[in-house]
């Protein structure tokens, strides 16, 4: 399975956009302070669990609203047809 970087780059674009990653690197930076909050409410030995269940519905979250942004969604649709055409032309050429 051969996967084309330019359209991995581009579904990455469009389900972690960079208005996405400025909050995380806040989230990161209060790392401290939100797993202090998170250890008053779940116990230290379920705490792995527990931080696996917030990296699960986070994903689904993002992936969920990758999805229902219909602009957002046609644009991906419009950069992947673009790196169709672009590799169509690439191997057109190349035959030549």
């Amino acid at each position: 399975m051969d996967v084309d970087p330019a359209v991995l780059k581009a579904y990455i674009d469009h389900f972690l956009p960079r208005e996405v990653v400025g909050p995380v690197v806040v989230v990161f930076s209060l790392e401290g302070v939100i797993d202090g909050i998170f250890n008053l409410y779940v116990p230290q030995e379920h705490a792995t669990i527990g931080w696996a269940v917030v990296f699960v519905l986070t994903l689904a979250v993002v992936a969920y609203w990758g999805t229902v942004d219909e602009e957002a969604v046609e644009e991906l649709h419009d950069r992947l047809e673009e790196i169709e055409d672009e590799e169509a032309a690439q191997t057109g050429s190349e035959t030549s």
